[in-house]
């Protein structure tokens, strides 16, 4: 019974230690799942992290880019700007290379070519307002030539191809730098990192824009590059239109003085004066003109007129209207015939309906002074200005000329003594507006009585500037004034 016994307690601590054996080989499973799971999760939180770096990374990346890019647009937005507040050329490239100083590099300096493509100017800007100076100096200190090999800027003038050197090799600065003033100011300045890209418009290389960057500052590359081609571009555009701007207001102004006596006769015994005032924009040629000229039995004639509208077709009507009363004048002594005859000369020669007012005297001395006679063909009459002030109108009104085939002229006589002066004026003098109030004859004769006994320029040098203290903002039209004063 005993060994009965034994043998089942050894039967039932075999049978415990196999379901212990069981109970740890599944405790070993579970621990090495758990290990396996909890080195899986560890993988994946180290592939998370490592995404998730990546991930800011990429949008680290990405807001520099935006930063960058809207820094480039700010700078093309800024340059642009600027560049277009102004027509004239040097403003212009002040502007671009201020804006391209102040965000893209440590100095710039835009070179101007002339007709001929040979470098005729230079501007130049600093990041440091204190070194502007520098900067032109050392650019004026030799300008490109366009025989010099080594000069990147004749390079870049003659291919119109962009240059960007990263890194300016040992010893070029000797080569592309003339000794001494140059030189030196450039050592002092610093030249590391070059970019040059041309100024180019319609075609044409009108310039060339340098970007340098120092020893402190990071190589251009080529962002850098695309980045200054499109601020070159703008510029090419700007300049280009303000020299276009500056040819127009040369032809303008060449042709407004051609149309205008070069300078007020001399005349023994009456004394002239003039003033021509064009209105704000001066790119288009007026219609206001004056002229004084002798005449047969030592006579001399007086004109004022205005013809309708401004630019090219005006200024032809002008030139017809002042060379048709001079040849009038040669066969006609009444005023009121000279109209007659440029009447049927504008109706016959122009077929745009345009027309004009003119104001036509003939002046003959006499033995108490001046006998005027007046003929006006829908211009405002002239006022007769007396030593002490006093003054009226003279004349009687007329047709404008160039409309109707039967217009009507007449003449007036009126007599100057000496002292007195004749003042013709077109109607950009009374029409100007302050407030929508007019300057108006009223205040013109205002005007006039404090200028009695003056001599004739001044005269017409008070009724001008009169006007243009009146003017607010841009003046509305042409002002042109006339004036003869009897001297004897």
């Amino acid at each position: 019974m005993e060994i009965d016994h034994d043998l089942r307690e050894a039967d039932r601590r075999r049978r415990e230690a196999e379901r212990t054996r069981h109970d740890a080989d599944i405790d070993r499973r579970d621990a090495d799942q758990a290990r396996e799971a909890a080195e899986r999760a560890k993988a994946e939180a180290e592939q998370a992290r490592a995404a998730a770096e990546e991930a800011q990374r990429e949008l680290d990346h990405a807001r520099r880019l935006e930063a960058e890019a809207r820094s480039r647009l700010q700078l093309l937005l800024e340059a642009g700007g600027a560049m277009s507040a102004s027509l004239e050329v040097r403003p212009v490239l002040s502007a671009l290379t201020g804006a391209a100083a102040r965000r893209i590099c440590d100095y710039s300096i835009a070179f101007v070519a002339g007709p001929d493509g040979r470098v005729v100017d230079a501007v130049g800007a600093h990041r440091d307002p204190a070194r502007f100076g520098m900067v032109e100096r050392m650019a004026m200190a030799r300008l490109p030539d366009p025989a010099n090999p080594s000069s990147l800027a004749a390079r870049v003038l003659a291919t119109g191809e962009p240059i960007l050197v990263p890194r300016m090799p040992p010893g070029e600065l000797e080569k592309i730098m003339a000794p001494g003033d140059q030189r030196n100011l450039a050592r002092e300045l610093g030249l590391e990192s070059v970019i040059v890209v041309p100024l180019v418009a319609r075609g044409r290389t009108l310039g060339v824009l340098s970007l340098v960057r120092d020893g402190d500052s990071q190589p251009f590359d080529e962002d850098d590059l695309a980045l200054a081609g499109m601020l070159a571009a703008r510029a090419g555009l700007a300049v280009d239109n303000a020299r276009l701007y500056a040819d127009r207001d040369h032809v303008a102004e060449t042709l407004r003085r051609s149309l205008l006596p070069p300078e007020t006769p001399d005349i023994g015994w009456l004394e002239v004066g003039g003033r021509y005032l064009p209105a704000a924009d001066g790119t288009q040629v007026g219609g206001d003109f004056y002229d004084v000229f002798p005449a047969e039995d030592g006579c001399w004639m007086a004109v004022i007129g205005d013809i309708v509208g401004k630019g090219a077709e005006a200024a032809a009507m002008m030139g017809l209207a002042r060379y048709t009363i001079r040849t009038a004048a040669m066969t006609e002594a009444r005023p009121s015939r000279i109209l007659e005859t440029l009447n049927r000369a504008i109706l016959r020669q122009t077929d745009d309906q345009r027309f004009c007012t003119a104001c036509c005297v003939r002046l003959l001395r006499n033995g108490y002074g001046t006998r005027v006679t007046i003929s006006s063909g829908g211009h405002p009459l002239p006022l007769v200005l007396h030593r002490d002030g006093s003054n009226e109108p003279a004349g009687a009104p007329g047709s404008i000329v160039g409309v109707f085939e039967d217009a009507g002229f007449s003449d007036r006589v009126v007599d100057l003594s000496v002292g007195d002066a004749l003042v013709l004026y077109t109607d950009g003098v009374t029409d100007e507006r302050r407030d929508g109030e007019p300057f108006g004859e009223e205040r013109l004769r205002e005007v006039l009585a404090g200028l009695g006994g003056a001599s004739a320029q001044p005269i017409a040098d008070g009724i001008v500037e009169a006007v243009a203290d009146f003017a607010t903002g841009r003046q509305r039209d042409d002002v042109a004034v006339l004036t003869i004063r009897v001297t004897s």
